[in-house]
């Protein structure tokens, strides 16, 4: 029975069938398959028409492929796009909760600090916080003070420019920006962040103590 299935199958691929379709005409396994036919010589028509319907195959699955991938894309647009309109104007509340959660996160409180210190590269995030600032802890304009840290000592001018836009802080308020090269940034082709962080600095002890008033309330539900 082996002998005339492996005769048939050698038969059938020298007609140009590929090794599935052969498997869907004989009760054999993959192996035996490849093991019978691994010997067999195909003339270069055999070849052309086995091959073209492998590539056909491919081509289908990399199709396939390319389909069901734009397709999980614009699923997720459509999510992050009816999530973002679950978030529409910020109540008092809601800012207040958002900014003592992203001082907690991104802010200095450690020690005997008596100097508030928000540091962020994201530009949005750092007008949200300057936002927090103004409308709930009520900083005057004059109190703020700002820094920022940079790699690239040749557009510091730049990075000043665009960060006294994003804060709405004067840029003669901004302290000595602080230009730090490490060695494994000069190796690189380009830095991820051009422009540096941005500290935004107030010294007011008694706002630093409601702050961290209002992130131990944050972790009262919790703890």
């Amino acid at each position: 029975m082996k002998i005339e299935e492996k005769n048939k199958a050698v038969e059938l691929r020298k007609t140009g069938l590929t090794y599935n379709e052969i498997l869907t005409r004989l009760p054999i396994s993959k192996g035996s398959l490849s093991y019978w036919l691994r010997g067999i010589k195909l003339t270069d028509d055999q070849k052309r028409k086995i091959y073209g319907k492998d590539l056909e195959v491919r081509k289908k699955f990399v199709e396939y492929n390319a389909l069901k991938h734009k397709n999980a894309i614009l699923e997720k647009a459509d999510i992050s796009e009816a999530a973002r309109k679950e978030i529409v104007n910020l109540s008092s509340r809601d800012l207040k909760l958002i900014g003592a959660a992203l001082y907690w996160a991104e802010g200095y409180k450690a020690g005997r600090a008596k100097q508030i210190d928000f540091v962020n590269s994201d530009s949005t995030m750092i007008k949200l916080i300057m936002r927090w600032f103004r409308e709930i802890c009520c900083v005057p304009d004059d109190k703020f003070r700002a820094r920022i840290q940079i790699h690239d000592a040749g557009i510091v001018k730049e990075a000043l420019r665009r960060w006294s836009l994003n804060t709405a802080i004067p840029i003669k308020q901004f302290t000595k920006s602080y230009i730090r090269i490490s060695p494994t940034s000069k190796k690189k082709a380009g830095n991820h962040l051009p422009y540096g962080i941005c500290h935004i600095r107030i010294s007011d002890a008694k706002l630093l103590a409601r702050i961290k008033g209002w992130i131990e309330g944050l972790k009262g539900p919790i703890v």
